[in-house]
């Protein structure tokens, strides 16, 4: 088997991928491990507090799984990251429409996802990753 290089976008696109991965698996053990507190704090239940804490981890997980996967070449990884970058696309529009106080939030948004889809699909090095 041959080793192929990894594109450029598709290497910042899962360094940034396993950053967010460690930062809500960080913030999943803190939430589980000081629930007592954050519900003082926040007069939040600790039990909703708890289970947050168990969906970010899960969360963190699937997305370093992903990071992974599209380092490796994995097409069915690319078109998962696609369609959520998708829809965060659709979600950055509606946003912008609909939300007046949000309108740069929303075109943040917008400009970061198509920025990730043509990464993924729209260079000439990412094609031949992939294919």
């Amino acid at each position: 088997m041959v080793d192929r290089k990894v594109p450029l976008g598709v290497s910042i696109i899962s360094i940034v991928m396993y950053i967010g991965a460690i930062l809500d698996i960080a913030a999943g053990i803190f939430m589980i491990v000081d629930k007592n507190a954050l519900a003082e704090a926040t007069n939040v239940g600790e039990s909703l507090i708890l289970y947050y804490g168990i969906g970010l981890l899960a969360i963190g997980v699937i997305v370093g799984l992903l990071a992974n996967g599209l380092r490796g070449g994995g097409n069915g990884v690319r078109l998962v990251v696609a369609v959520v970058m998708v829809i965060r696309l659709l979600a950055g529009v509606w946003i912008m429409i609909a939300v007046s106080g949000a309108r740069f939030e929303g075109l943040a948004a917008a400009i970061v996802a198509l920025g990730v889809l043509y990464l993924l699909y729209g260079t000439e090095d990412a094609k031949e990753f992939f294919a």
